[in-house]
């Protein structure tokens, strides 16, 4: 449990560093220039792969910049691409937020030299948990109950309600999921070429092998 929180201190702690705060401001910018190429499948449902920036973020910097980063991401996306008058949401502003911190805890440090196995083991566990709890799950429920049907709740299941969720889920579930094995294979492509490439270069400047700081 000690290690778990560590995992947080250590992030945290790395935001003083202005090397994290440069790469970082890259990568955000990296992913808000991917996402504008996302396909737009319904107003609420698109197909992009900004998340390939983000995991890197959580790779190298872990839970605490990742979190705020993929917020800081999704917030200036709202504000450059929204073309709906929905308002933005704290709800689903808390989603990115939540994604951003499982990619940091499950990512962080992950050692494609010698640990691999284990290394492609968690980049699945954190896309397959972001896809199956934030996005399928949890955007689903906040979508559905802030813009689709706002008496739909948790202590207020009707039958309408329910087939209403549904229905308005079973597009999202499908997306999802078809989408799933092609973000882990280039994930595991992608992933460990960045954290290579990254060492070499900061071991270039006299910085230890998965230093942060």
């Amino acid at each position: 449990m000690k290690s778990f929180f560590y995992l947080f201190y250590e992030s945290f702690k790395s935001l003083k560093d202005i090397r994290t705060l440069t790469t970082t401001g890259i990568l955000i910018a990296l992913s808000l220039a991917i996402g504008f190429f996302s396909i737009d499948v319904t107003p609420d449902l698109r197909i992009n792969f900004a998340f390939l920036a983000i995991c890197t973020i959580g790779m190298l910097y872990g839970p605490v910049v990742c979190g705020m980063s993929n917020f800081l991401k999704d917030f200036i996306s709202y504000i450059l691409q929204n073309q709906s008058p929905r308002a933005y949401s704290p709800q689903l502003a808390l989603v990115v937020f939540i994604a951003g911190v499982i990619y940091g805890c499950l990512l962080y440090k992950c050692d494609f030299s010698t640990k691999k196995t284990i290394s492609m083991i968690r980049i699945a566990l954190a896309r397959g948990l972001v896809v199956l709890f934030c996005n399928i799950v949890l955007n689903s429920y906040f979508l559905y109950t802030l813009y689709v049907n706002k008496d739909f709740g948790i202590t207020n299941l009707t039958h309408d309600g329910i087939s209403g969720f549904a229905v308005y889920c079973a597009p999202r579930i499908v997306k999802n999921l078809v989408q799933l094995p092609v973000d882990l294979i280039i994930l595991m492509i992608f992933l460990p070429m960045i954290k290579f490439a990254y060492d070499k270069v900061r071991a270039q400047f006299g910085h230890a092998k998965g230093s942060t700081v």
